[in-house]
């Protein structure tokens, strides 16, 4: 008999595609269409991520998901494995101080700002690569569902070249963004905590997009070192636990 949180996929890839075709169609097709349109509202350049979050809201409530999709683990977190989150604290911090404080920019602009990266873009992605794509690449074995997840999400994050942008600085945010990826997908795993990593992806954006457009990208590299050395923490710890002896059970 199946319950609430079983979750098995005969096709995984096949969800895979599906996910990354739905990004482009409506992420990237919802730039596109404002650009073209020269809309100026601040939550114009999110506006493709409103369908997905309405769908992702109806499917994790109608089918029950929300336990399957890691998101019941904040309550149940250690002292321990608080500490886990402390550098992705000294990471916002970085990029304050690096993006030299925040814009001069009306109250509502941050509003918007702040609600469109948590409750869009941060809970879209989060649900999509550290949950369901997580979860369906399980079956495979936790360190290739960490890792392809991961993968998959920097891979995306390449999307952002069609903006202009030069290729040294795409490569910079493919590898960036998977190490953010690779970080919080171990998180998840571990803790099951998946609203900590939708706040800090949602606060990580609100920063960059609010914050004053930084001359150097000394600051990235910081961050880069942060992660690095967090996720040789993190690799190490779940050696010692074994954590990739087994998959999460479904």
């Amino acid at each position: 008999m199946k319950t609430a949180d079983s979750f098995n996929v005969k096709r995984p890839y096949l969800i895979i595609i599906l996910i990354e075709l739905m990004l482009m169609i409506f992420v990237a097709g919802g730039s596109a269409y404002v650009s073209i349109a020269e809309l100026t509202h601040p939550l114009a350049p999110f506006f493709g991520f409103i369908p997905i979050a309405l769908f992702l809201l109806i499917y994790l409530s109608v089918k029950r998901r929300w336990h399957t999709f890691y998101f019941d683990g904040l309550a149940n977190l250690t002292k321990k494995q608080w500490l886990d989150y402390a550098p992705l604290l000294l990471i916002l911090i970085v990029l304050v101080i690096g993006n030299n404080g925040f814009q001069a920019a009306s109250f509502s602009f941050f509003a918007y700002m702040l609600l469109s990266q948590l409750f869009l873009v941060g809970f879209v992605e989060e649900v999509l690569f550290r949950g369901i794509m997580l979860r369906v690449l399980m079956s495979k074995g936790t360190a290739f569902a960490v890792i392809g997840s991961s993968f998959l999400f920097g891979i995306t994050h390449a999307l952002q070249a069609l903006s202009g942008q030069s290729l040294q600085n795409t490569i910079l945010q493919i590898v960036y963004a998977f190490l953010v990826g690779f970080v919080l997908s171990l998180l998840v795993v571990r803790n099951r905590a998946i609203l900590l990593t939708i706040l800090f992806h949602g606060l990580h954006n609100f920063i960059n997009f609010t914050g004053n457009e930084p001359s150097t990208h000394l600051y990235d590299y910081i961050v880069i070192g942060i992660l690095v050395i967090q996720l040789a923490l993190l690799l190490a710890s779940s050696r010692k636990n074994q954590l990739y002896n087994s998959t999460i059970p479904a």
